[in-house]
């Protein structure tokens, strides 16, 4: 089974899938026997054709003779997406992005006519998804975002702070249509949008012609400034992004969190990090007299009854917070310094600083990327991308944090600091002690339905040496749409 997901509109509906996708105006008409109805015709004036995502609201929708409800019309719609789309039913998952405005009862009777065609239904606000679609809403705190329908506009404040992405406000006037926009009209629902605080971005989503968007223009920037920059978004925008596979959860659950690396076998970790040794035959030796020594000590704990705890690692592998691996020794510096690249992992993009280059043993299909400096410092730093659920922020993933942290002995996790500014963005802070007596200088980001943490590990001393170097490294770090 697959997951898919749906932009609804007025005039128009995309939906994508795991390998296709597809765009229609979610329209029905009467088919020739008067009875089977008819998607995807174009919303003309003079065609007896309705929007069916427009009427979700109404009882009938008005095509006689038969007078459909508005749940028959959304399931002919839906049934015609998916069938074209070659998605099998149920599917695992259906996404609904739909207009912000939209309360309870619609998204309920939108929930009705998809049941028959998904196992489960997750709804997201149009706002939520067109900020999350622009990268240029990374460094924002307050946005304002416009979604104009056929005879309707919508406009939202939407925050990004250290609590996540927040609907502040959502102000919807029914009689503001795209053709009537003009400094008379739109000038006071702005001003009403924005209670006397100003936006540092504004979005644009829906059918605005060149000459209404000039207007917009001038109205945002009456009322915020010249600097305040305006964008358009359209519908194929907001779906270029990672579709959640049948196993990552769209409902909310708790962000996964970094896992530890000292869960790995230690010969493992040793064979990733050097190159063979031809004396390894006499270290295996000299290994094994060391393994002998250590059960028997390790018997001698457990019928003394020590109470050393066991690395929380061991036993929470999947919910473990953030972990560490201990700073190791690395291999011989090299005599010429590596130049900043451009590096991508999955959705994450950043840039490896001069001078450092990416852990041996790297996989790019893991979530997790260490680097290490080339003259061999023990210093290291660690990111790690988990996509959560849109709309999870960052009181739910402190929350789970604070959980996390309870499981840990005392001492081994400091108290979260929120909306900590480091690279240039506010986000979650705490530092961690492992037990070879460094420290890992935490930094968690919710950007785009992904939780990313980066971690600065050094020796207790050596806080300078790495400080500057983790903090460019956290401002290139993002999560691409």
């Amino acid at each position: 089974m697959s997951v898919v997901e749906l932009v609804l509109t007025d005039t128009r509906v995309w939906a994508r899938g795991s390998a296709t996708h597809w765009d229609t105006a979610p329209s029905i008409a009467l088919g020739s026997n008067g009875f089977d109805l008819v998607v995807g015709e174009p919303l003309a004036r003079g065609n007896q054709v309705s929007s069916a995502v427009q009427f979700v609201d109404a009882d009938r929708i008005a095509l006689a003779p038969r007078l459909p409800t508005a749940a028959e019309g959304l399931s002919a719609v839906f049934a015609t997406v998916l069938q074209t789309m070659r998605v099998a039913v149920p599917a695992e998952r259906i996404l609904v992005v739909c207009p912000t405005e939209w309360g309870p009862r619609r998204r309920g009777l939108v929930q009705s006519a998809l049941r028959q065609f998904a196992a489960d239904m997750v709804f997201q606000d149009l706002a939520f998804r067109i900020v999350e679609s622009d990268a240029a809403t990374s460094h924002c705190r307050r946005i304002a975002v416009f979604e104009f329908g056929q005879l309707a506009t919508t406009a939202s404040i939407v925050l990004r702070d250290y609590r996540g992405t927040i609907l502040e406000s959502c102000e919807h006037e029914p009689n503001l249509a795209p053709t009537e926009l003009s400094p008379a009209t739109l000038g006071p629902f702005f001003d009403s949008l924005l209670a006397g605080q100003p936006v540092d971005l504004v979005q644009v989503f829906g059918p605005v012609d060149p000459i209404r968007f000039e207007i917009l223009r001038t109205v945002v920037h009456q009322g915020c400034g010249p600097t305040v920059e305006v964008r358009s978004c359209t519908g194929p925008d907001l779906l270029r992004h990672t579709v959640y596979e049948a196993e990552s959860p769209l409902n909310p659950v708790a962000p996964t969190l970094p896992a530890a690396e000292w869960m790995q076998p230690l010969r493992a970790r040793a064979a990733a990090m050097k190159p063979p040794n031809p004396w390894r035959p006499y270290y295996i030796a000299g290994g094994a007299v060391a393994v002998v020594i250590a059960v028997a000590v390790a018997a001698v704990v457990l019928l003394t009854g020590s109470k050393q705890d066991t690395p929380t690692a061991a036993i929470l592998p999947t919910t473990l917070l953030a972990s560490p691996p201990p700073a190791s020794t690395l291999p011989t510096p090299t005599t010429t310094e590596s130049t900043p690249t451009t590096e991508t992992f999955g959705r994450l993009q950043f840039t490896t600083p001069a001078g450092w280059r990416l852990a041996p043993g790297t996989d790019p299909a893991k979530t997790r990327v260490d680097l290490v400096p080339e003259d061999g410092a023990r210093l290291r730093i660690t990111v790690v991308q988990t996509p959560i659920t849109p709309g999870t922020g960052y009181e739910q993933v402190a929350a789970k944090l604070e959980s996390l942290k309870s499981q840990r002995p005392p001492g081994v996790i400091t108290d979260l600091q929120r909306d900590q500014v480091f690279g240039g963005r506010s986000g979650i802070a705490y530092q961690e002690h492992p037990t070879d007596g460094s420290i890992v200088r935490w930094h968690v980001l919710v950007e785009y339905s992904f939780q990313v943490s980066v971690g600065c590990q050094y020796l207790s001393d050596n806080w300078a040496m790495l400080s500057g170097t983790c903090e460019r490294f956290a401002s290139s770090v993002r999560v691409l749409p």
